[in-house]
């Protein structure tokens, strides 16, 4: 028998999202680098073992979003479908995904693969839907947590699914049949220099939000120049006349209160948003053509290209019409590195 987990209590009015992070390996080594390679996101809980469920003070001016973290000896060895049963509890929080440490977590030093499922997934047999995630696309997947991601978590389960229909052979195990699988989601991020690993701003940012559209977020104000002639040709792309084509879906962040933010930050101060960010930082003044950074914020959440910006109205209308995927306007380079599939 397991202890009970320890989450807070069920949210009173609207439900606070998150994610459940639960050790099941003995390798503190492995256990430590996942921590360091998730960041230090907002909205961490780490309870002690055997003490009571906490519930973090919300800062005023953020987002709420929750991660339970739970180190608890008494964990070890566990399955997923002992850890989903102790999520049925009456009058406790549930997170959104639930992330487990394995064995194959401390076994694959360069990628350290979680296995993932969602706390309502369940086949018929009574075992769950899990597939693998690295914890640095679980980490940014988080930072956008407060939105619907569904389709994205399913999106998840078709690119590295640990199928359903597994039976043990003799002499073999889970472990030893994950071993041969797909790289996890997220593997292509676990492989960039330097890694996009969230840290705390400071002072704060401001919360921002999208309404639907998209933003371009300036974080570099070295060059004004570079500034309005990148605006200039992402309005009217091709030097058209003074029509501004995709103002209603575009908006600019011109505030000096997001100087030298990274990705994850602006990430993480997003209440309402479109289907991607735009970054506006130093690498784009310094650029002749001004390529825009651009986050991805669902799908393939996190995994940043550059882009024309004479493309930026352009992708910004098909995403939001469902007429392209984010891979379309993706490099040749991203495209193999992130090991595109078409299904």
């Amino acid at each position: 028998m397991r202890p009970a987990l320890p989450l807070p209590p069920a949210d009173e009015g609207t439900r606070v999202p998150g994610m459940l992070l639960i050790r099941t390996d003995h390798d503190d080594d492995a256990w430590r680098d996942v921590l360091h390679r998730m960041g230090e996101l907002p909205g961490l809980v780490a309870p002690r073992p055997g003490g009571d469920p906490q519930v973090p003070v919300r800062e005023e001016g953020t987002i709420p979003r929750r991660l339970v973290v739970v180190d608890d000896p008494a964990w070890r060895g566990a399955t997923p479908e002992e850890v989903r049963d102790a999520l049925r509890r009456d009058g406790t929080w549930v997170p959104d995904l639930v992330l487990m440490a394995t064995e194959r977590t401390a076994a694959t030093p360069d990628l350290r693969p979680l296995r993932a499922f969602r706390r309502d997934d369940e086949q018929d047999d009574g075992g769950v839907y899990l597939f693998r995630i690295t914890p640095l696309q679980a980490a940014l997947t988080y930072l956008v947590l407060p939105r619907d991601l569904d389709i994205t978590f399913d999106y998840f389960y078709d690119w590295s699914p640990i199928a359903p229909e597994w039976e043990p052979e003799e002499g073999e195990d889970l472990d030893d049949w994950e071993s041969g699988l797909p790289d996890p989601v997220g593997s292509y991020l676990e492989r960039l220099d330097p890694l996009p690993r969230y840290t705390p701003p400071v002072p704060a940012l401001p919360l921002l939000t999208q309404d639907d559209v998209d933003l371009i977020v300036r974080t570099d104000f070295s060059d004004d120049a570079a500034w309005e002639a990148l605006l200039d040709t992402v309005y009217r792309p091709g030097g058209g006349g003074p029509i501004d084509d995709f103002g209603d879906y575009i908006d600019v962040v011109d505030d000096r209160a997001f100087e030298g933010a990274t990705p994850e930050q602006v990430m993480a101060v997003l209440r309402e948003w479109g289907d991607v960010v735009l970054i506006a930082d130093g690498d784009t003044m310094r650029d002749p053509g001004h390529r825009v950074l651009t986050v991805p914020l669902e799908h393939r959440i996190g995994c940043a290209f550059r882009l024309d910006p004479d493309q930026v109205g352009i992708m910004a209308v098909n995403l939001s019409i469902g007429n392209q995927d984010i891979e379309d306007y993706m490099d040749d380079e991203t495209l193999k590195a992130i090991g595109h599939r078409t299904w």
